[in-house]
């Protein structure tokens, strides 16, 4: 180890070829770190990002050196350095591959910052994947959901209001607006479902507002915990488990805090990369939609409710924002998933009509043939066939809905305010049976 130390120091930081030796040092010491390395890793890896900032190598080692040793601010540094600079080398995919690794080997700390953040980078690899494979190639098509554009025009002037003067801000922010206020007289206000014409590759600020995550929103720490602890969850969990139908109103679902934390994160983050033709739009799991407090509370629930989520995984979280003026988002559907949690986060007085802005719950279970990508008129069809019941769960804010997506559903449609914070937003989070790995 002394020798080791000793021929790396005798290395002047002055030529880009020592490189390859701190890398080559760097690398051999990743698959075996301990107390008796961490000194040199971490002192390679600082030397390295000095020195060559413009090299991925130093950034990704002292993100897992400072994600070991607890120091998360550089943990969260160093790793948007690199994973900004394997983007701009076209390699998403290793990128991808090396933050995935890293998250395993800390699976069973309960280091959720550190979680949170590597989650969040591969949020931004996974929405530039999907921006390089042509899948938001429509954007360039069609141009821009007139809704879409709307929301994220507004979302930049919050965050600005707010004093997140940064500069990429300012930039998507003026050119957002610009294009927003020019399509004023070229849309029909009262009909958010049009495109409005634009070439993002000519505008790198636009551009970067639809294939980058510009702002995250950092919760702070949750010491009473996020789930609201007065709620009875045994019973909560045996009504569940012993009803005909699967289905449980949980009402004041999250603690206060943590209430506001979460529409604070759905407020500021700018993770809403997915745009439908009806006027919603969605963030997931595995596009950004993440932070500490949602690793608390699906921790939390694991506890709360055993019985129920014990024998499965969370497969996917997903929310969904909706322009006041779009109807109501999805239409009929179904889910592949064994329990979902549907949460409202939207403050009450935002909604204008206390008869809608819910969800209808019928107690029919999607067939095993059935494609996930079935329009609602198909879902329609198939529910004229057979004999069935509905029950409606009207909006509040912080209830969630405790069922079995599988049974087909539909949200009511809305009458919200129209400003920025009071679009209407719910979270669901997916559970399902774990995929086990074929036996050698």
């Amino acid at each position: 180890m002394n020798d080791t130390h000793a021929e790396v120091e005798s290395v002047p930081f002055v030529e880009h070829p020592a490189l390859d030796l701190y890398g080559k040092i760097v690398r051999e010491l990743a698959g075996h770190i301990d107390e008796e390395n961490m000194e040199l890793i971490g002192e390679t890896s600082r030397k390295l990002t000095q020195s060559w900032p413009e090299d991925s190598l130093g950034w990704k080692m002292l993100g897992i050196f400072s994600g070991i040793t607890d120091d998360i601010d550089q943990a969260k540094l160093a790793f948007r350095n690199y994973v900004s600079l394997m983007i701009s080398q076209g390699k998403i995919k290793e990128a991808q591959t090396a933050l995935i690794n890293f998250y395993h080997s800390r699976q069973e700390t309960e280091d959720l910052q550190l979680k949170t953040i590597i989650r969040q980078e591969l949020g931004q690899l996974f929405t530039a994947m999907k921006w390089n494979d042509g899948v938001e190639s429509q954007l360039h098509e069609q141009g821009i959901l007139w809704a879409r554009l709307e929301h994220d025009a507004k979302q930049l002037s919050y965050l600005l209001e707010k004093g997140f003067n940064k500069p990429n801000l300012k930039g998507a922010q003026k050119e957002l607006m610009k294009l927003y206020n020019l399509s004023h007289s070229l849309v029909d206000h009262d009909n958010p479902i049009q495109w409005v014409k634009t070439n993002l590759a000519d505008n790198k600020y636009v551009s970067a507002n639809f294939n980058q995550i510009l702002h995250y929103h950092n919760c702070a720490p949750f010491p009473d915990g996020a789930l609201n602890t007065e709620l009875d969850w045994h019973k909560i969990e045996d009504d569940f488990i012993t009803k005909d139908v699967p289905l449980v109103c949980i009402d004041g679902f999250l603690s206060d805090d943590a209430l506001m934390q979460m529409q604070e994160f759905c407020l500021s983050s700018t993770i809403w990369k997915r745009q439908y033709p009806d006027a919603y739009f969605a963030a997931t799991i595995d596009g950004g939609f993440v932070s500490d407090l949602h690793l608390k509370i699906t921790h939390e629930l694991n506890n709360f409710l055993p019985l129920i989520l014990g024998p499965l995984q969370l497969v996917n979280s997903v929310a969904f924002k909706i322009h006041p003026s779009c109807g109501a988002g999805q239409g009929l559907h179904a889910d592949s998933a064994c329990v979902g949690i549907n949460l409202w986060t939207t403050p009450d007085d935002a909604n204008l009509d206390s008869e809608s802005g819910g969800v209808l719950i019928y107690d029919v279970l999607k067939p095993d043939d059935w494609v996930s990508t079935n329009s609602s008129e198909i879902a329609q069809t198939y529910l004229e066939g057979v004999n069935y019941n509905t029950t409606r769960i009207p909006y509040q804010c912080n209830r969630a809905v405790l069922f079995n997506p599988s049974l087909f559903h539909k949200p009511e449609k809305i009458k919200f305010k129209t400003d920025y914070e009071n679009w209407r937003t719910n979270i669901t989070f997916f559970y399902d049976k774990p995929i086990l790995s074929p036996q050698p």
